[in-house]
């Protein structure tokens, strides 16, 4: 069983099989690449905060979010995703440089 039939029983599970408004769950690799999204943010956050308490929070989103990814990027690897549904020049970082 893999990841997206999980998340689609654990909403069955919850929501009731029979709600008809529940959506579909997206697929993994969209899901690693939102991970990726909010670990970028993470550390966009990490490098603009300046007051102490603000950095220990920004510390603590950033190796969550860290830690989010590289479970969903090992779960990807499992089912066999190798690649993103995105292009490198898709992406903000891309366009910075």
């Amino acid at each position: 069983m893999n990841i997206i039939e999980t998340l689609q029983k654990i909403q069955d599970y919850i929501y009731g099989s029979e709600n008809l408004d529940a959506k579909p769950l997206p697929s993994l690799s969209i899901v690693v690449e939102e991970a990726r999204q909010e670990w970028l943010n993470a550390q966009h956050y990490y490098n603009s905060v300046s007051d102490q308490d603000l950095v220990d929070h920004a510390v603590y989103l950033m190796q969550a979010a860290e830690k989010k990814y590289i479970y969903l990027l090992k779960q990807a690897r499992q089912e066999g995703i190798v690649r993103s549904p995105y292009t490198v020049a898709d992406s903000d970082e891309y366009k910075k440089l």
